[in-house]
């Protein structure tokens, strides 16, 4: 190959490796841009819970460890019996944990705790329907030996039901954020394209500090128990084809 003739080929190269690279655009590819909105909104519906959900915890504690699983076995016996008496259809009482762990006492400068007794746990969840007799029902716990109780956890029997109603919410609200979107442009929302759901619902527990108090203090009599409404929400990401 003659001089002039490699100066050709080196300069078509460099050429080729300077020039600018352009890509295909959307059209040239095959495909159309098509505008479209994409909204996250959320829906949240308030009501008031049916059911709830308290677990009241018996401890004995004893120097051996039969002995604190003895008198816890006598104090359960009672507690479920006087449980059972006020439960009605459809409420439901069951065993959520039982432990029996030892106590220890800090011995002398530089020698190991050593046990000094035993504590014996037994924990049980009751599901109550009517919420008339929950402050009964927490009454009737302590005064059948519960040492510690933790709820009300509250539960709607609808929530299927009220999560749909947020979601259809959130969904109205996200059309209305697209057409208002739209116009701002000079476009109008022409069809939902896709739409996904992220429900988020309870439990919602309260303080049982104050419910173990108010239920142990004899002047008051039944515990009051306010129910209130609780929130069920509902989050979307809707996408809207716009013209």
């Amino acid at each position: 190959m003659s001089l002039s003739r490699k100066i050709t080929v080196i300069l078509a190269t460099l050429f080729l490796m300077l020039a600018p690279f352009t890509p295909l655009s959307a059209h040239e590819e095959g495909t159309t841009s098509v505008p479209s909105a994409k909204i996250v909104s959320e829906g949240v519906v308030r009501a008031q819970p049916d059911v709830a959900h308290l677990t009241f915890t018996i401890l004995t504690e004893a120097p051996q460890a039969p002995q604190a699983a003895a008198e816890n076995a006598k104090k359960a016996e009672a507690f479920l019996a006087a449980v059972k008496k006020i439960l009605q259809e459809g409420d439901v009482v069951k065993t959520t944990g039982y432990r029996i762990t030892p106590l220890y006492t800090s011995g002398d400068k530089g020698k190991k705790p050593v046990i000094s007794g035993y504590r014996a746990s037994n924990s049980f969840q009751v599901r109550i329907k009517d919420l008339a007799r929950l402050g009964t029902l927490l009454d009737v716990g302590v005064q059948q030996g519960a040492n510690e109780i933790h709820g009300p956890v509250w539960e709607h029997s609808a929530i299927d039901a009220l999560t749909q109603e947020a979601s259809v919410q959130a969904l109205q609200k996200a059309r209305q954020m697209a057409v208002a979107l739209a116009a701002s442009q000079d476009l109008k929302v022409k069809r939902l394209v896709k739409v996904t759901t992220a429900a988020r619902t309870g439990p919602f527990p309260r303080d049982d500090g104050r419910l173990l108090r108010a239920a142990a203090a004899p002047e008051v009599g039944v515990t009051p128990i306010e129910v209130g409404e609780e929130e069920i929400r509902a989050q979307i990401e809707a996408v809207f084809e716009l013209e």
